[in-house]
């Protein structure tokens, strides 16, 4: 089974800021291990590291098993990119080199009549082969049916940007849960996904005997499908990380218990230090005026370097002052007038009137219009009725 072994791992930014102040755990064969922090301490830089995008400065990563990874970029792909080379992003080295040498040699067939090119493209498309190539399409196709309801053959040259963020991430997903990698990185995997498709993650990752570590921010996955939860504590010099062995409903008030354990034991050593610091003051003085006193004032001396030297127990964690200010009321201006508004081949015509003061959430499927619908307020909407002008 795979596993996940962190040592001591420090990473300094190009400023010489210290982002991962000594880094440890292990995500065990078989867990579900969530990679939580605030905004910042170094999570996704973590996960490059753990994914070799990155080389730490000080430490090691040990891990068994093949590796799957689904990357940030995943939901945000707006490039020239097919729904094959998003699949392609899941697949081993060896497939992805594989395709690529049958597509360079497609390409020169077009443009070429040279018979050693068809002979090198007739090369690639046995490599393929050979590689598992064919037995991937097959998979592929089961994926696409899954995330777009259309099989392989019709979706893999569709350009990944025509696809809903939603839409990307549950591609990748369903690829990653259905192929043979062991170990599985996910970099914040439940990000655009649908409510269904949340409900869907949730289910698949319980259920599924691969290791996986994730970053994610979404208190519902995390309690329903992570069993261990490694959250990147911020501090002077740089992030450490704190394990608590189970799922997000304990997490709270284990951790809050564990920081007044450590505020209890930060009182304990000021006090010792301060009785330490008087000990040596009151020898200092005695011995100004008694020899005999001299040999205690280096004693008392010694044992405050020495209690110096080993230093004060970990600092409580930082926390975060986070606070939002929504202001207003519900007045009788309307904010919004939506009139038989059609997104084509998105959503049919709707009327809505939306107040000032209003809360209002946006719901849907992935790829039915949410975020075109969005944009085109963004954008200040069409041009309003004589009416609604203000």
């Amino acid at each position: 089974m795979a596993h996940i072994d962190v040592t001591d791992i420090q990473y300094f930014l190009s400023d010489g800021t210290q982002l991962l102040g000594g880094v440890t755990f292990k995500v065990t064969a078989g867990s579900k291990t969530a990679l939580i922090g605030p905004n910042g301490t170094g999570k996704t830089t973590l996960f490059k590291i753990i994914a070799g995008d990155l080389k730490a400065d000080e430490g090691s990563i040990n891990r068994t098993g093949t590796l799957g990874i689904m990357r940030q970029f995943v939901g945000q792909v707006r490039d020239e990119s097919t729904v094959k080379d998003l699949l392609l992003s899941t697949a081993a080295p060896a497939l992805a080199q594989a395709a690529a040498k049958v597509a360079e040699y497609e390409a020169k067939m077009l443009t070429s009549e040279d018979e050693k090119v068809h002979m090198r493209y007739a090369e690639a498309i046995i490599e393929w082969g050979d590689a598992g190539g064919y037995e991937l399409e097959t998979t592929w196709d089961k994926v696409c049916m899954a995330a777009l309801g259309v099989g392989f053959d019709k979706a893999g040259d569709r350009l990944a940007r025509t696809l809903s963020g939603g839409e990307q991430k549950r591609l990748v997903l369903e690829a990653l849960f259905e192929g043979n990698d062991e170990l599985l990185l996910l970099d914040e995997p439940d990000n655009y996904l649908d409510v269904p498709g949340k409900r869907w993650l949730e289910d698949t990752m319980s259920r599924s005997n691969k290791t996986v570590l994730f970053i994610s921010h979404d208190r519902e996955l995390l309690n329903n499908a992570a069993t261990r939860i490694v959250t990147l504590e911020p501090g002077h010099g740089g992030a450490t990380a704190w394990v608590h062995g189970g799922a997000f409903g304990s997490y709270v008030e284990a951790r809050k218990e564990r920081n007044e354990r450590f505020e209890e034991l930060r009182k304990r050593w000021d006090e010792e230090h301060a009785k330490l610091k008087e000990l040596v003051n009151m020898y200092k003085t005695k011995a100004a005026f008694r020899s005999d006193m001299a040999n205690r004032y280096q004693a008392a001396t010694t044992r405050l370097e020495k209690f110096l030297e080993a230093g004060p127990p970990q600092a409580i964690p930082l926390e975060q002052n986070v606070n939002m200010r929504l202001k207003g009321g519900r007045t009788a201006k309307r904010a919004v007038v939506a009139e038989k508004l059609e997104l084509t081949n998105l959503m049919k015509p709707f009327d809505a009137e939306i107040w000032f003061g209003d809360r209002v959430g946006v719901l849907g499927s992935n790829g039915s219009g949410k975020s075109h619908f969005l944009r085109l307020l963004a954008s200040g909407g069409t041009d309003p009725e004589r009416e609604h002008l203000p």
